[in-house]
């Protein structure tokens, strides 16, 4: 079967896989890995057309990711200020009360406010803020790390589909097709609500013999006062009203524009945010750069853009687009199917941004030939939700955690991560697929 694929296309795969061999097998850094497979490509001429040279198209993935670079490069910095007030410290100590140190009610708390501020701030700025309260509780109460973890990053992940705000893919996908936020949260987020609970159970059994043994003493408990996690009261009062209002923005921004007309974007609020924060409170930018912003997170996206763009350059992607839709044989139940479980396993393992931009162009394709695509888009946003969980690398999010656990000292091996995860995103995009196909079909 002749799949289209050119000598290019065959190059940007072996590349993709050898990139990702590495990174399984964390044989060597994974910022190396993705920065050399991205020099590769470029200097194979993957990327060369009659008009641009090879690095001047790839630089093109690069420049169309800008806006999420400088979103991170911001929140980072702004979150890294605010954090010196120790209203995150407290907010961990008030979760802690809250549940009476219970860990198992402190998962279930963890999840759900990752959960419900990913609904609105969206996963990456969540992810920011909730991995260093996870930090100082799991080094507070000796708690397992990896179980909070995996489901901070689970439910940062769904709830990426809950609203247009909340993930990259979601507000793209809205946007295009024209679904509003209502709509948006009254189909993809109440199936995100029974899937929350599903990833829950899951991971009170797949974590059962890490979390049986942990014993948090109340008196314990009681000791700590959230009023005295609070550090820098200037900060507190201060830079996090300027971490809010930059929220708020970003919440609203679509609001702003269709009754003014002005557009701001993401990167333009946060790093406006932070050097203003900066500025508020005499930081110095050569100690914040050095201190606060995690360049090795940044490279490593740079280098995956270009990795992955060379899929989307080659239309590779395009190809199995196509490929999904003929074995469908023309059947919607199928199609659902495939478009739910298919891109959550497909999300998993190469960069879901990419690939939902390419599907809803091949979902538009059909609609305009007459199909009834309207659970497509529901398949298809809940699947590159639900399987940007699966691996360590399969989210931005995933890789600022996993990141940040790494330089606590708590690595977690590739494979392992993947066994635990895979699972629960078949099973969560089998029961999304159930739902919407007793729903629509």
């Amino acid at each position: 079967m002749n799949l289209g694929l050119s000598i290019f296309s065959i190059i940007s795969l072996i590349v993709l896989a050898i990139v990702y061999f590495f990174l399984i097998s964390e044989k060597l850094n994974k910022v190396i890995v993705s920065i050399l497979g991205a020099t590769v490509l470029i200097l194979m001429q993957v990327f060369r057309s009659g008009t641009h040279t090879s690095q001047e198209n790839a630089f093109t993935f690069i420049a169309h990711n800008l806006d999420i670079l400088g979103f991170v490069i911001g929140m980072m910095v702004l979150v890294g200020i605010v954090k010196e007030s120790g209203v995150f410290e407290a907010l961990a100590i008030w979760l802690v009360r809250f549940v009476q140190g219970n860990p198992k009610l402190l998962l279930i708390a963890i999840g759900y406010l990752t959960l419900l501020m990913t609904t609105f701030f969206s996963n990456i700025p969540t992810i920011l803020i909730v991995v260093p309260i996870l930090v100082i509780l799991i080094r507070s109460f000796k708690l397992p790390y990896l179980p909070y973890f995996f489901v901070t990053v689970m439910m940062a992940n769904l709830g990426g589909a809950m609203t247009p705000i909340s993930d990259p893919t979601t507000y793209y996908q809205a946007k295009v097709v024209g679904l509003s936020f209502v709509e948006v949260i009254t189909n993809s987020g109440v199936i995100v609500l029974i899937l929350s609970v599903v990833t829950l159970l899951y991971s009170f059994f797949v974590f059962r013999k890490d979390l049986a043994p942990v014993k948090v003493n109340k008196k314990d408990v009681e000791h700590f006062k959230p009023a005295s996690a609070l550090k820098d009261r200037m900060v507190l009062y201060k830079g996090l009203p300027i971490l809010l209002i930059v929220i708020v923005l970003m919440i609203t921004k679509e609001y702003i524009h269709d009754l003014t007309g002005i557009t701001l974007d993401n990167a333009t609020l946060t790093i406006g945010g932070s050097f203003l924060a900066m500025m508020i409170f005499h930081r110095k930018p050569h100690k914040v750069f050095r201190d606060l912003i995690d360049w090795e997170i940044i490279f490593f996206f740079m280098g995956l853009f270009i990795v992955v763009g060379a899929l989307e350059f080659n239309n590779v992607i395009d190809i199995l687009a196509e490929q999904l839709v003929g074995i469908a044989g023309g059947s919607m139940t199928v199609l659902t199917l495939m478009m739910a479980t298919g891109s959550a396993l497909l999300s998993t393992f190469i960069d879901n941004v990419p690939y939902n931009i390419t599907m809803v162009g091949a979902i538009q394709v059909m609609e305009k030939s007459g199909l009834a695509v309207y659970p497509l888009w529901w398949a298809l946003n809940l699947g590159t939700s639900i399987g940007g969980a699966g691996s360590p690398i399969a989210a931005a999010c995933n890789v600022i955690a996993f990141g940040q656990a790494e330089k606590e000292g708590w690595k977690t091996p590739f494979f392992k991560y993947l066994a635990l995860a895979v699972p629960l995103v078949v099973v969560n995009s089998l029961i999304a697929f159930g739902i919407i196909w007793l729903r629509y079909l």
